[in-house]
């Protein structure tokens, strides 16, 4: 008896020293998947090999939210996002709270030619992921190469339109013609203008520029700009514009001479009514008596 006790006794003192696990409770299962994702983002699997336009087959899901998912082929390797993807015959379903699942997926054709992929996203596309996918039997067309927004100066020329003002070097106006031209695949709207007027080399006065408008693709406009200069005797005014094109700014610089050539018109004027002024006023001269 007294062995039997004393080997009762130990394996009482053993179990409870033995660590109790707690008991499962409801969020047990989203706890152990969330301790599985840390530094592992959603992931997607597909089955090996080529697949078919119209084929069904089985993704495997991972590291997932809970809640829906949707899932949709993409053509040109959905660069341009929903563009590319059969968006109208995408597969939904529903994640677990472990994360993992696996979605049967029928493979519509995308709109757009390959490279492939299967995009699975959450409804808010806060979430996403995409696998390759290797699939036959896709016709559609394929994307163009974009052309990046831009602008090409077409002309620039500049005139001074004075009038009789500028004749006498008084405060005039230059005339400037802008000619641009959009070859980019997408509309150039109201691009940001800056025009700067002033000797050549010191052209540093600001200039109210006009807006530019919107530009289609492929479209080619005329802009008639009038820049003010101020009183200047004989010599050019050069003109600044920058045109902040994202990614392509369109930098530009045109000139214009002055003549103000009623400055020395009315000089000589002066000068010949002076000279005759004090010839007549001068009294005329007695004979000399003999």
């Amino acid at each position: 008896m007294t062995g039997q006790f004393r080997t009762i006794a130990v394996l009482a003192v053993a179990a409870a020293l033995v660590p109790v696990p707690p008991a499962a409770g409801p969020d047990s299962a989203t706890a152990g998947a969330a301790a599985t994702a840390p530094g592992r983002g959603p992931g997607v699997t597909l089955p090996a090999g080529a697949l078919r336009v119209g084929q069904r087959v089985l993704v495997g899901l991972d590291g997932w939210p809970a809640g829906t998912v949707q899932a949709e082929v993409c053509g040109n390797a959905a660069r341009r996002g929903a563009l590319d993807c059969a968006t109208a015959a995408a597969t939904h379903g529903q994640v677990p709270p472990s994360g993992r699942t696996a979605l049967p997926v029928l493979l519509a054709a995308p709109p757009v030619a390959c490279p492939c992929v299967l995009r699975v996203r959450t409804p808010t596309g806060t979430v996403a992921a995409t696998a390759d996918l290797t699939l036959a039997g896709v016709t559609a067309p394929a994307v163009a190469p974009a052309v990046p927004a831009g602008l090409t100066l077409v002309a620039v020329h500049a005139d001074d339109r004075s009038g009789p003002r500028g004749w006498f070097g008084l405060p005039g106006e230059l005339a400037v013609r802008i000619t641009l031209h959009n070859p980019g695949a997408e509309e150039v709207t109201d691009p940001p203008f800056e025009l700067t007027v002033g000797p050549p080399g010191r052209a540093r006065t600001i200039v109210a520029a006009p807006t530019l408008g919107g530009i289609a693709a492929g479209q080619t406009r005329e802009y008639h700009v009038r820049v003010p200069t101020g009183a200047a005797p004989y010599g050019r005014y050069e003109v600044d514009g920058r045109i902040a094109v994202p990614g392509r700014p369109l930098a530009f610089t045109v000139s214009a001479a002055r003549r103000p050539w009623g400055l020395p018109v009315a000089a000589a004027v002066l000068t010949v009514g002076l000279l005759l002024g004090r010839r007549g006023g001068r009294p005329a001269r007695r004979p000399r008596r003999r």
